[in-house]
């Protein structure tokens, strides 16, 4: 059994699924947040999620920061129609 609210993923047992919603936050804010978030996870294997919702400009800013950290993401999941979100993990 899994924890509520997050996604079983048999592949990735072994780590934790995290969550930021940057909806309603300003693009300035959003950026110190995506970096105090995946700062907060790096010591351990993680799945992070960043909700950004359908602003392109939220998403590139999501995507130079996670550049800047040298990490691999993808929009979305691949069998998820919702592409309003980033998924990156830290391992």
């Amino acid at each position: 059994m899994h924890a509520a609210g997050r996604r079983f993923d048999p592949c990735r047992l072994h780590m934790d699924t995290y969550k930021l919603d940057l909806h309603r936050m300003r693009h300035e804010d959003a950026r110190r947040a995506v970096i105090r978030f995946v700062e907060a996870h790096w010591i351990e294997p993680a799945e992070l999620e960043i909700v950004t919702g359908n602003s392109i400009k939220m998403k590139h800013l999501v995507m130079g920061v996670l550049d800047e950290y040298n990490l691999t993401y993808q929009i979305g999941r691949k069998f998820d129609h919702n592409k309003g979100y980033i998924v990156t993990t830290t391992d």
